[in-house]
């Protein structure tokens, strides 16, 4: 099987699902790959280190925003 790029499905934060590694350390980054779209597009694998995440989005921003140490509380 060969996958060419137009396949590649990307972790794009508040427009698809949730993407989490599934070794717990967190969602995977906006832009980065998360598994691909078979040929006749009815099928999406995902890497084996990826996992939809139980999660919403408002979970993981919230999250992001509390872990944020640029982030100044007044």
């Amino acid at each position: 099987m060969q996958i060419s790029s137009s396949q590649i499905v990307y972790s794009e934060h508040g427009y698809d699902e949730c993407f989490e590694y599934k070794n717990g350390s967190g969602r995977v980054p906006n832009g980065d790959a998360v598994g691909f779209v078979s040929e006749d597009g009815k099928s999406l694998t995902l890497f084996s280190d990826i996992v939809f995440s139980k999660y919403d989005h408002q979970y993981w921003d919230n999250l992001e925003l509390e872990k944020d140490t640029t982030r100044l509380i007044i």
